[in-house]
């Protein structure tokens, strides 16, 4: 299964909504998976866990490059990633676009209903996202999916904060050209 419609509707509405602080930024994200998908996902924690030292970091450089940090543990996806000053003054989420989602968005004081539709995998869903100031929100998603004939749906439940002005050594995400 794919993350990024996840991704995306959790920091969506915080850019849509402020502007975010730039910086060092985590996403914390617990999908309730089927027992197929939850198998799936302890197994690529089993493989990676079990991979040579150098070809792990290899593809942690990769992600790296790209500007995410990302970690999966105890059912937990956890992303970090920098937020440019030009990317806070823009409200540019940071996230790529991987999915192609287009997305509507509704606010209420702090609370910002969203409803998804990506192609890249076809899914579509909804989010609920609440605010916290410039410095972080927390979100419940519901993701629908179809395959084989079903319908797929994952509820995710998570947040998002701010960890410092300082990026350390996590690199912007660098979006695709359009």
């Amino acid at each position: 299964m794919k993350f990024a419609p996840l991704l995306l509707a959790a920091a969506a509405g915080l850019c849509h909504a402020q502007t975010m602080k730039p910086g060092l930024w985590e996403f914390k994200q617990t999908p309730q998976l089927a027992p197929a998908h939850k198998a799936q996902m302890d197994q690529a924690q089993k493989a990676l866990a079990s991979m040579p030292p150098d070809q792990r970091k290899m593809m942690e450089q990769m992600l790296a490059q790209r500007g995410v940090n990302v970690s999966v543990a105890g059912g937990v996806i956890s992303v970090k990633t920098c937020i440019t000053k030009e990317q806070a003054e823009r409200n540019i989420a940071p996230i790529s676009q991987e999915g192609r989602c287009t997305q509507q968005f509704q606010r209420n004081g702090n609370v910002i209903q969203t409803h998804f539709v990506c192609t890249d995998p076809a899914s579509e869903g909804d989010a609920t996202v609440t605010l916290r100031g410039n410095e972080g929100f927390t979100n419940d998603v519901t993701v629908r999916t179809q395959r084989q004939g079903r319908t797929e749906t994952t509820k995710v439940t998570g947040e998002g904060r701010w960890l410092g002005a300082d990026c350390g050594s996590v690199k912007p995400l660098q979006l695709p050209a359009k």
